[in-house]
């Protein structure tokens, strides 16, 4: 007898050994005992997860008469009766299947559908299945309409697909839709496992597991790359030979590839990434797969007893405590981007450096590294003495907190942060507005009015304040009344204010913050520019920066 491929051998003749779509098989079952049988149904889902399967054990619950020929539709077809034999062997002559791939025209389907009007020659009733029936054209649907609304009784259409946003809602709102999901890696592993078990054919586990990932939750994937890895493995299934037959990265090529990235050592990376190429690996499977790793990494971070018992459970954990849970999700996204830019690459080993490569680069806590906002870290100059001795008191306690590296912080806390005494007490007013200002916080209408003018005196009680005209609006009676009450705890309850509209000279806190955040996001600029990883991208690729999207760190 001729050999028969796996993916038939197997293929499931009744519902009970129908794998991963228990939500589907349960309602079939249900509605096949209560007699609530729809008269056309829809199954959807991606390649090989059982969608013509289904729909023949359908047919053969609808059609079986059990093996004393007496009885009625069930739920658990007998595979003996005449009508089961026949279903199984393609050749009962009322279950018509039709490639509508191949059969797309509209006088195709009339002919088909002229049919429905007679009665069944053998069995209790005619069905049809229509496979990949969104390949139908307009006209197809339009002529299958009435019929798949009120077709006789003793009609029943399943329709398949793996497209069905491409079915006209008028054909969607008249079938009972199943959507079959993909089947996880481990259930794909275990099926194969029983399988091998039943064939008598020996395995390792780890072969399974590679074969489960590869089939991208296909059964019929699986079953014939089962079939390769038999063949190829001279009738055993072993681990390092289906890794060799995939073209598949084992773990710990994985992990060591991640290693390196939590280590940030550059040199042992690129030598590893240059053994994958000389192992013909795929980088697009590599990549692929750490995301899965670090996938799981996540989840040791936050799920602990997710991390299971398997053989890399401890590489597991070890990555995971090293690498913090932001850097883990940004290598994820990283991975997943790299993965999707891959055909663009010069070639795949470049694009997968690339993507390793921004790995370390956007590595935290780094001089020089390049931040998630796109700007760079970096360490500002220290002032001269000439400098401080230059500068008023007030620009140089804000140049000096605007040296810092930028957060969420305004410059103006950054500014009281620098002032303050250490004890943490306010200081009185010294004729310094900025700092004063700065120093009080003050929010609202009275604190837009203060960074907004310029000191010109403070004698018996009076404060003296020029606003410049583009602001006049500030100077209005409510805006001083506010602002008066903010100040009167700190230069005396007969504080008086007097604010005039005139010429600046740019000494207001307003103006210092202003050219704070100039002076940071030049100094921003300069550090990209200077940024060796900027460099080699400019003059390797002939990237351009694009200076507006660049901010200082922490600035939204």
């Amino acid at each position: 007898m001729a050999h028969q491929v796996l993916a038939r051998k197997w293929r499931p003749r009744n519902f009970a050994d129908v794998v991963g779509q228990e939500h589907v098989v349960r309602a079939l079952a249900n509605a096949l005992e209560t007699g609530r049988i729809h008269h056309a149904y829809l199954f959807t889902g991606t390649r090989g997860v059982g969608k013509t399967t289904l729909a023949r054990i359908l047919a053969k619950a609808l059609n079986c008469v059990g093996q004393d020929g007496a009885g009625g539709m069930t739920s658990t077809p007998c595979g003996k009766c005449k009508a089961c034999t026949d279903i199984d062997s393609g050749r009962f002559v009322d279950l018509l299947e039709v490639d509508a791939a191949t059969n797309t025209k509209v006088d195709e389907m009339r002919e088909l559908l002229e049919t429905a009007q007679y009665a069944p020659v053998s069995g209790r009733y005619k069905v049809y299945i229509i496979d990949e029936v969104h390949m139908l054209s307009k006209s197809a649907f339009n002529a299958m309409l009435k019929t798949l609304e009120e077709p006789p009784g003793h009609v029943e259409f399943i329709l398949a697909t793996t497209d069905p946003q491409k079915l006209p809602i008028t054909v969607l709102s008249r079938c009972l839709q199943f959507n079959l999901k993909n089947l996880p890696p481990q259930l794909i592993a275990s099926h194969l496992s029983s399988i091998l078990n039943a064939e008598q054919i020996k395995f390792e586990g780890a072969a399974l597991d590679l074969l489960g990932r590869a089939a991208e939750g296909s059964v019929r994937d699986s079953l014939s790359l089962l079939d390769q890895a038999i063949a190829y493995g001279a009738g055993e299934v072993k681990a390092d030979q289906v890794a060799a037959m995939l073209g598949a990265l084992d773990q710990g090529y994985l992990f060591s590839l991640l290693e390196s990235v939590a280590d940030r050592d550059a040199k042992r990376l690129v030598g590893e990434i240059d053994q994958l190429a000389a192992r013909s690996i795929s980088f697009d499977m590599t990549l692929k797969d750490l995301a899965s790793v670090l996938s799981r990494v996540a989840l040791a971070q936050n799920v602990t007893e997710r991390v299971g018992d398997g053989p890399d459970a401890p590489k597991v954990q070890s990555l995971a405590g090293k690498l913090k849970p932001a850097q883990v999700q940004l290598y994820y996204q990283i991975a997943l981007l790299g993965r999707r830019d891959l055909a663009l690459a010069p070639d795949e080993q470049s694009g997968f450096t690339m993507t390793m490569l921004r790995m370390l680069a956007f590595a935290d806590g780094e001089v020089g590294a390049i931040q998630a906002t796109g700007a760079v870290e970096h360490k500002a100059a220290a002032p001269t003495a000439a400098t401080y001795s230059a500068a008023p008191p007030a620009a140089r306690v804000i140049e000096k907190a605007a040296a810092a590296p930028m957060t969420t912080r305004t410059v103006a806390e950054n500014y009281v942060e620098a002032i303050s005494p250490v004890d943490g007490k306010k200081s009185g007013f010294d004729g310094d507005w900025p700092a004063f200002v700065a120093q009080l916080s003050l929010g609202g209408m009275a604190g837009m009015l203060a960074k907004q003018c310029e000191f010109q005196a403070f004698s018996n009680g009076v404060l003296e304040l020029v606003v410049a005209a583009s602001q006049k609006h500030l100077a209005e009676k409510a805006y001083q009344e506010k602002l008066r009450s903010e100040l009167m705890p700190h230069l005396g309850a007969s504080l008086r204010l007097n604010i005039r509209i005139g010429e600046i000279q740019g000494a207001s806190l307003a103006a210092h913050e202003d050219r704070a955040r100039t002076k940071q996001q030049a100094d921003a600029e300069a550090a990209i520019e200077q940024d060796p990883f900027i460099k080699n991208l400019r003059q390797d690729f002939g990237a351009e920066v694009l200076r507006e999207s660049i901010r200082p760190a922490g600035v939204q």
